[in-house]
């Protein structure tokens, strides 16, 4: 049975969609499943064993100037009639993509797919019940098998026939492969800083309404430093408020830990050695809890319980939602001028770190 998931942006979705493969593999163990992805986030699953293949797209694959490149990939796509092509993302984009291939399609029910004019593509709609968006990825995985695929072969094991397993159990299933060059380029940087036990920092998120603001960011780094934690910072080559962070710390002489430039796999294995990653709602923090991580979350505009930290219990608990007055908006008003995530004390974050420390 040839499976085909459609995920193709951002970081923190494809780790979303991680657990429903996972879940793909246990209700239909001689599956092949492969993902197409554009390149931002392609590193974190090429070459991971429980995918057969791996489809990369540019990251702006829609575009004139890629279009060669992606009439490529949709060409190589055409060569395989799919079983059944999952679209987790339910976006104009992959409709647009998933037009072009052959095979039954399943995807998200109006309502429950981020643009409704996807479903006019789908052969198949799903109405997950969920609360986190992990349950709703679950949930379309669950119903491509045991509700479409069930009905072609009978080759599902009786364990799973009539009932997905339970997440606790699942999870135990989850990992990713790192290789021995990212192992060894990791803990290489590791040893030569003396690192242990230590804590990671990453500020970087999209939206400007989801950034703590940077004077938090570094009244918490100063008091991390105070306390004698070992603290990396992640960020430095992703975006604004990292490097803002990093230029603080060499400018203030703090000890603080920046790894040089590494690839996201290298990063995901960095945050798998760490006690604790503290970040607003981005890809790192998906990371490390899909790693089973202890995470503290900083949410605001995006609600922490639909796209926060799922897999370990802990991290449910330990997020932390700040009351927000443009929830699900982008900015913080017209020019970004009211930081309502600036309510969040620094001191806050820094005790709730303590206790998980302790």
């Amino acid at each position: 049975m040839k499976i085909l998931i459609l995920r193709v942006s951002a970081i923190g979705d494809v780790v979303h969609t991680l657990s429903s493969i996972f879940l793909l593999k246990r209700l239909y163990p001689n599956c092949e499943i492969s993902w197409v992805v554009q390149e931002k986030a392609a590193e974190l699953i090429l070459d991971q064993p429980f995918l057969d293949e791996v489809f990369v797209l540019k990251d702006k694959f829609l575009k004139f100037e890629n279009l060669k490149h992606t009439l490529g990939v949709i060409k190589k796509l055409r060569q395989t009639k799919w079983d059944v092509i999952i679209d987790f993302q339910g976006i104009l984009k992959t409709s647009i993509l998933s037009a072009f291939l052959k095979g039954p399609k399943i995807g998200f029910a109006v309502g429950h797919a981020r643009d409704r004019f996807t479903t006019f593509f789908t052969k198949y709609q799903v109405t997950p019940n969920y609360f986190n968006i992990i349950q709703k990825n679950l949930a379309l995985a669950d119903s491509a098998v045991l509700r479409y695929l069930a009905l072609l072969k009978d080759e599902l094991s009786q364990e799973f026939y009539n009932c997905s397993p339970a997440f606790e159990q699942l999870k135990k299933d989850f990992y990713l492969d790192f290789s021995n060059q990212t192992k060894s380029k990791v803990e290489t940087w590791i040893t030569e800083n003396n690192l242990t036990k230590f804590v990671i920092i990453a500020p970087n998120t999209t939206w400007p309404s989801k950034h703590w603001p940077k004077e938090n960011w570094q009244e918490l780094l100063q008091r991390l430093v105070d306390a004698k934690i070992d603290t990396v910072l992640f960020g430095s080559f992703f975006g604004q408020p990292g490097i803002n962070l990093a230029s603080f710390c060499v400018e203030k002489k703090l000890r603080i830990f920046i790894p040089p430039k590494m690839d996201l796999n290298d990063y995901a294995y960095l945050i798998s050695k760490s006690l604790l990653l503290v970040a607003p709602d981005t890809g790192f923090l998906h990371m490390a809890d899909f790693l089973q991580v202890k995470t503290i979350a900083i949410f605001g505009p995006t609600s922490a319980k639909m796209h926060g930290p799922f897999i370990l219990t802990e991290n449910i608990e330990n997020a932390i939602q700040v009351p927000c007055c443009h929830f699900r908006q982008k900015t913080h008003g017209k020019n970004n001028e009211e930081n309502c995530m600036a309510a969040l004390k620094a001191e806050t974050v820094f005790e709730k770190i303590l206790k998980l420390l302790n």
